[in-house]
């Protein structure tokens, strides 16, 4: 059973047209291995979802439901060729990179061409004893001991396939009798409960963006999902250093999608410093645009104190106050999770 985490925000349009599960594709070997080639080259990295938590909380809340979760995920290509030639890992650290792993979320995924389904199909399960896992994208050593739960277990089909210049995965059942919800789920009875599973998802993956939906039922209840039915947009992260400087010097490992730390400046008050590459208000007035800032806050208030801004790209950016300066420069790797 492939399990995900759901959410989203529809506060931008998805990448290029819409989405649909019916049949009728037509996607020969030379386009699933444009699929394949994409998924390899654009799912493994480092992404974080508080960029939509940013907005809800500051521009608006498109939904009757709350804010979306703050998911800060993780995935790479391990070689585990006891479970096949293309595999991902991956795991979600609740409310940042240094938060516990949410219980289910790690996952191995298994990528293979199905010409007679035109699709990429990934069958994805929790590792056997996720606990001697953890963080395991980290962990090369043991990429050649992991192994599915239960892989004869699997019922879904996780099929991906192209849109335009995006690729898009939809959960189907992998028998007939396991599509009677329509072509795009997933249903069927749990052994574990003897009740109807149901699962409805639906991922879109460009370069910097992964949007997620994914509904679980079971016996009628929506027991994982929104029921508004949107999707957790998820931003490709980058790493940075943050050089600290105020009655003394300290350097933080940070990226640029949330990272948040408290801070002390030279009259002794305590601060809350944000990296944070988001959309913000256009400079001319017209929409928003992707910019990275450096945002001191008051952490008993959370009124803002100061902003600096730059381009969304930018190698550094370097914020001066009274009493601190923060100067953040991009590095190539992440510093290592450290283990729960």
């Amino acid at each position: 059973m492939i399990r995900f985490i759901s959410s989203l925000l529809i506060f931008a349009l998805i990448p290029s047209g819409k989405l649909t599960a019916a049949p009728g594709y037509d996607q020969g070997r030379a386009e699933l291995e444009w699929v394949m080639e994409r998924l390899i080259k654009w799912l493994p990295g480092v992404w974080d979802s508080f960029p939509q938590v940013w907005f809800e909380r500051n521009v608006r809340i498109p939904s009757n439901e709350e804010e979306h979760e703050h998911w800060h995920r993780t995935f790479t290509r391990i070689d585990a060729p006891q479970i096949g030639e293309v595999v991902f890992y991956g795991q979600i650290n609740i409310n940042g990179r240094e938060g516990a792993i949410l219980g289910g979320s790690q996952v191995l995924y298994h990528a293979v061409i199905d010409e007679k389904l035109g699709a990429v199909n990934i069958f994805g399960q929790g590792p056997e004893n996720p606990e001697n896992f953890e963080n395991l994208h980290e962990r090369p050593d043991l990429w050649g001991q992991v192994q599915f739960r239960e892989r004869e277990a699997l019922n879904c089909d996780w099929l991906w396939r192209r849109d335009g210049n995006q690729i898009f995965g939809v959960l189907q059942g992998n028998t007939p009798d396991k599509q009677s919800y329509g072509p795009g789920t997933c249903s069927f009875i749990s052994k574990r409960t003897d009740a109807e599973f149901r699962a409805d998802a639906e991922w879109v993956l460009t370069p910097e963006q992964l949007w997620v939906y994914d509904n679980n039922w079971s016996g009628g209840m929506l027991f994982l999902g929104r029921y508004d039915k949107t999707h957790i947009r998820l931003y490709k992260a980058k790493p940075y250093d943050c050089r600290i400087k105020s009655s003394k010097e300290e350097i933080h490992t940070a990226h640029d999608r949330g990272f948040k730390t408290q801070i002390v400046d030279k009259e002794n008050n305590k601060l809350t410093m944000m990296l944070l590459r988001a959309e913000y208000p256009s400079s001319d007035g017209f929409g928003r645009e992707d910019r990275l800032r450096i945002i001191i806050t008051d952490p008993t208030t959370n009124e803002i104190i100061q902003i600096a801004e730059t381009e969304a790209l930018a190698d550094h950016i370097t914020l001066n106050h009274v009493s601190l300066t923060v100067h953040c420069q991009k590095t190539k790797v992440f510093k290592r999770m450290s283990l729960k």
